[in-house]
């Protein structure tokens, strides 16, 4: 009798200190909520890290761009930054990692699962992005403030290989959504 609520004391603090040390998915210094997918965007060193959060009250499904090599080359080109230089000039970044210009292979969807609660992480490089419109193949930092907002547009399957035909059934969340607005100061 003594060693059961020995054992149920200790799992209970072990419980409510595991819980104590999580940090919550709701974060002030991330973009606003949509339909349960919150965006944050932070430095990390001199890379950009990109947080996808599901503060939603049920499982969502992201499709983040595209899998080469049967998953060994994960490329998230739904994911784009919009750029406000420090001359205040404004245009869209898209992940385009030039090392992957050209796909002569099997293509697959980038499919992220995430359970209510859950957070899915992405350490990106500022080459890894480039803008059409003005050909420029990294965001170019100048001096003075630099304004980056990490933006994403969940689409549903696009296209479906032979072999995985129920992506096409997946249920993914669609629509977009934006993060906070990193500064940064060069």
């Amino acid at each position: 009798m003594i060693r059961t609520a020995l054992i149920v004391a200790v799992l209970t603090l072990m419980l409510s200190i595991s819980a104590a040390a999580m940090p919550p998915v709701e974060n002030n210094d991330c973009g606003v909520a949509v339909d349960g997918l919150q965006m944050c965007l932070a430095a990390s060193g001199s890379n950009l890290q990109v947080t996808l959060g599901n503060v939603g009250d049920h499982d969502i499904t992201l499709n983040l761009g595209i899998m080469l090599a049967n998953g060994k080359v994960q490329l998230p080109n739904r994911l784009a930054i919009k750029f406000t230089d420090a001359e205040g000039k404004t245009r869209v970044f898209k992940f385009g990692d030039l090392k992957y210009g050209f796909v002569a292979g099997r293509v697959d969807h980038y499919v992220v699962p995430l359970r209510v609660g859950s957070t899915y992480t992405l350490q990106l490089r500022l080459d890894q992005f480039w803008c059409q419109e003005t050909k420029e193949f990294s965001i170019p930092l100048l001096s003075g403030e630099n304004r980056l907002t990490a933006q994403f547009e969940g689409t549903s399957a696009t296209h479906v290989n032979l072999d995985m035909g129920g992506v096409a059934l997946m249920n993914f969340w669609l629509g977009n959504v934006e993060s906070n607005t990193l500064t940064l100061r060069r």
